[in-house]
């Protein structure tokens, strides 16, 4: 049986409607890719910044005052504990979280993300979609940026992923994989486990 997809603008959402919008992206930036053995964590946010879905992040025990559990925004290769997915899952949610995920890009550069003081859910294992600046191919070198070098290449925000070396501005990882392809920057799907990652600046 064939279906028919109509694009529809609702300009009254609480009224009834009987076609809507076709919207089959692949998926988003920090998404699961599937419902495989994957491990998830509750964290902090207490960076004093918003912390967009799909990077890297790690310990943020400065100042000594933060939660145990705080991360911020990956900048070296010291205490990673995985990447801050777009989940609807907030353990933390009991403990006076107000936040709805994703309602309004609140990450720099209109990206979605962890608004401060909120919980962020860290994964460390598993197939997440995550942006790479630049064309990836399967077995191709995981690297991500420790700081900003969109203004030499569009989109390379920190925390972010390529394959190339860049000294200075990206860690090359051991232990994570590419496993789709891309023909220019955009998502693509990587396979992390952190405990059995290693990291080298370049």
């Amino acid at each position: 049986m064939a279906i028919t997809f109509t694009a529809t603008t609702v300009s009254n959402p609480s009224g009834a409607q009987g076609s809507y919008p076709l919207d089959l992206t692949a998926g988003h930036e920090g998404m699961l890719a599937d419902l495989q053995a994957y491990v998830c964590r509750s964290y902090r946010n207490q960076s004093g910044a918003a912390i967009p879905y799909g990077v890297l992040v790690q310990t943020d025990n400065s100042p000594s005052s933060n939660d145990p559990y705080a991360v911020e925004l990956v900048s070296g290769v010291s205490n990673i504990q995985g990447m801050a997915i777009s989940s609807q899952v907030l353990e933390g949610a009991s403990l006076g979280s107000s936040y709805t995920p994703n309602p309004t890009p609140v990450g720099p550069n209109s990206r979605y993300g962890y608004p401060n003081t909120e919980t962020v859910n860290v994964v460390s294992k598993g197939v997440i979609w995550v942006y790479s600046a630049e064309a990836i191919a399967l077995g191709d070198a995981v690297r991500f940026y420790i700081s900003d070098h969109s203004g030499t290449l569009a989109n390379a925000f920190q925390g972010r992923f390529g394959k190339s070396s860049v000294a200075g501005v990206t860690v090359a990882v051991t232990g994570a994989r590419w496993v789709s392809e891309t023909t220019a920057a955009g998502l693509a799907l990587l396979e992390i486990d952190i405990p059995g990652m290693t990291y080298s600046a370049d």
